[in-house]
């Protein structure tokens, strides 16, 4: 008789956790809530495939039932809190195109410090910087905790158009403007006024970096 890995057996019981989460909802009625096809549910179901990340992180959405709990059967520490980590590029150079906005791994937060610094309850995200422009504030590589809420002013995660990029940004209320700067002087700043006619959105405040990738000089 073999052994069977713990993970195996979590693997083999996600059939039944999905079939818990879905509650009394149909296949097709699911596929609605979660965006998930028909097909893929009923692969997960039977045990003939496991979701991705971003998968198991729209049965969440759709189902109110933790990620942690769907991937492992584990109920989380309630004094812990998950933030997800995007695949969303964020670019501290001329931009990055952004393809997809896909959680591509999780932290775990101690929700009395997210107390202390404010940020419990808020809706929050980790990204990666890619570029020089914020030198030496932020380097290629950083990881970002942001809070998505409506802000003006700070050092921010903005879209222009298809790029996003992290920059600061100062709103001139007499002019109705917008004044973005980056920290490496070798980049021009950029304003953005009422005459511009692209798509201009602030997606959130950047209020802690992570991880460095290195110190600065």
């Amino acid at each position: 008789m073999s052994l069977i890995k713990k993970e195996e057996i979590k693997l083999r019981d996600f059939a039944n956790r999905l079939k818990e989460a879905m509650g009394g909802s149909s296949l097709r009625g699911f596929e609605e809530k979660s965006g998930i096809s028909n097909s893929a549910l009923s692969s997960y179901l039977n045990s003939k495939s496991y979701p991705t990340l971003d998968r198991l992180f729209a049965i969440s959405q759709a189902s109110g039932k933790s990620v942690e709990w769907l991937a492992s059967g584990e109920i989380p520490d309630e004094n812990m809190v998950t933030v997800y980590q995007y695949d969303l590029r964020v670019s501290a150079g001329n931009g990055a195109l952004v393809e997809h906005e896909n959680p591509v791994a999780e932290f775990r937060f101690s929700a009395d410090w997210l107390r202390q610094q404010g940020l419990h309850g808020r809706k929050l995200s980790i990204v990666p910087v890619m570029g020089d422009s914020m030198e030496p504030s932020l380097y290629d590589g950083d990881l970002i905790l942001v809070r998505h809420e409506e802000v003006r002013d700070g050092l921010c995660v903005i879209r222009i158009d298809n790029n996003v990029l992290v920059k600061r940004v100062q709103y001139d209320y007499a002019e109705g403007k917008y004044l973005i700067s980056s920290d490496n002087e070798r980049y021009k700043n950029i304003e953005l006024g009422k005459d511009f006619k692209g798509d201009f959105q602030i997606i959130g405040q950047v209020v802690r970096v992570l991880q460095r990738v290195r110190q600065a000089a």
